[in-house]
C-alpha cells in the first residue's frame, strides 16, 4: 500500500515538473513571437557547438551541406510511454543546394517509443542534409529519417578527415547535445514535417516549404538573420572547397516519363544502374513526371523506368562523362 501510494505521488510530481517545463519552454519572452525566440533559440545553439571547434560540426562538411537543420530543445518525455517533439528551422542553399544558405523554412520533428518509462529532457538536434537528393525530401508532407534517406552519425572536430566511409557517402548527417555534451547521432525513425502555421507567421502571409527551400524566391525575414550570420561564418563555400569539388565532378542524369499518348507519369519508378561499379539509385518522378539524380560517378548506365499496372519502358543506355550532365527521357508502353 505503501509502494502504491508513493508511487502516485512521484507520477504526479514527474506531470507537475513536465508542465513547468514545458510552459516556461513554449511562452516567449515579452515581445516577441514564438518563432522569433525559436529563431533566436537556434542561432545561440549553432554558435555554441561551434564555440568549442575540437567537438563541434566540421567546417568542410558544413561547406558541403546543402541544407542544414536547427532544431533546439526537442522535448522528449515518458510516462508509461514516451515520446519527442519539438519545432525548429531547416535552411538550404540557393541556385539547386550551390549557393548560399538563404532559404529558411519551419520544421517540427516528432517521433515515438512504448514501454515502461519515467522522465523528461530537452535534446538540441542539427541535421546536414548533404546532397539535393536530401533536400528534396524535405518537401514531402512528411520525413522519416532512415526511412526515406539514409541518416548517420556525424564525425566531430575540426575537419571531416576521419570521418567513416558511411559517413562521407550518407544523404544526412545528424548530431545531438544534451546536457552540454554534443555528439554525432543517427535519429533514425523520427518524422519531420514541414510547418505552413510557422512559416505563415513568420512570412506575414501563406508560403510553402518550396517556394523557400527550391525555388528560393522568398528573402529571409529579418528575424532570421542571426542564425544566417552563423551559418555563413562557418558554412561559407571555400574557394578550395570549389577546386576539390570541381576535381572530383559528379556527373547529372535528368529526363521525364510519359506515357505512349505524351501524357507525363508521376510516381514512376526510375532506376538508373551502373553494372561496371556495381551501384544503382531508384526513384520516382515528381507531379510532372520528371526525376533527377545527382552526385552521379562517370561511367555507363541503364535508365529504366516502370509503373505498376502500366508497364514498363524499353532501358536506354547512356554514358556520363566526369562534371557533365545528360538527359534521358523514357515512354511507358
Amino acid at each position: 500500500m505503501m509502494a502504491k501510494k508513493m508511487l502516485r505521488n512521484l507520477v504526479r510530481l514527474t506531470c507537475a515538473m513536465m508542465s513547468v517545463l514545458l510552459v516556461s519552454q513554449l511562452t516567449p519572452a515579452w515581445g516577441k513571437s514564438k518563432q522569433a525566440e525559436r529563431l533566436e533559440r537556434s542561432a545561440e545553439v549553432f554558435q555554441e557547438i561551434m564555440n568549442t571547434p575540437d567537438s563541434g560540426i566540421p567546417r568542410d562538411l558544413l561547406a558541403r551541406a546543402a541544407c542544414v537543420g536547427i532544431i533546439p530543445s526537442v522535448k522528449k518525455f515518458a510516462l508509461g510511454f514516451g515520446g519527442r517533439h519539438g519545432a525548429g528551422y531547416v535552411i538550404c542553399r540557393t541556385n539547386q543546394g550551390t549557393g548560399p544558405l538563404a532559404g529558411l523554412s519551419g520544421f517540427s520533428i516528432s517521433g515515438g517509443s512504448f514501454g515502461l518509462q519515467l522522465g523528461f529532457s530537452a535534446t538540441d538536434y542539427v541535421l546536414l542534409f548533404m546532397n539535393t537528393v536530401g533536400m528534396e525530401k524535405l518537401l514531402q508532407d512528411k520525413f522519416t529519417l532512415g526511412g526515406d534517406a539514409s541518416v548517420a552519425a556525424g564525425p566531430v572536430g575540426r575537419t571531416a578527415a576521419a570521418a567513416t566511409d558511411a559517413q562521407m557517402h550518407a544523404k544526412i548527417l545528424g548530431y545531438s547535445r544534451s546536457k552540454g555534451l554534443f555528439a554525432g547521432l543517427a535519429l533514425e525513425g523520427a518524422v519531420l514535417r514541414p510547418s505552413p502555421d510557422d512559416n505563415e507567421k513568420l512570412y506575414g502571409r501563406e508560403v510553402s516549404a518550396k517556394e523557400l527551400l527550391l525555388d528560393g524566391t522568398v528573402p529571409p525575414p529579418a528575424e532570421a538573420q542571426p542564425l544566417l550570420s552563423a551559418l555563413a561564418s562557418y558554412a561559407a563555400t571555400k574557394p578550395a572547397a570549389r577546386s576539390e569539388k570541381k576535381a572530383e565532378a559528379k556527373s547529372i542524369l535528368s529526363g521525364q516519363v510519359r506515357d505512349s499518348s505524351g501524357a507525363v507519369i508521376p510516381d514512376a519508378r526510375v532506376s538508373i544502374v551502373n553494372a561496371e561499379a556495381g551501384t544503382s539509385r531508384t526513384m520516382s518522378t515528381n507531379e510532372t513526371g520528371r526525376y533527377a539524380a545527382s552526385d552521379l560517378q562517370a561511367g555507363s548506365y541503364e535508365v529504366r523506368a516502370a509503373v505498376p499496372g502500366l508497364g514498363d519502358a524499353a532501358p536506354q543506355q547512356v554514358v556520363l562523362r566526369a562534371g557533365a550532365s545528360a538527359a534521358v527521357d523514357l515512354t511507358i508502353h
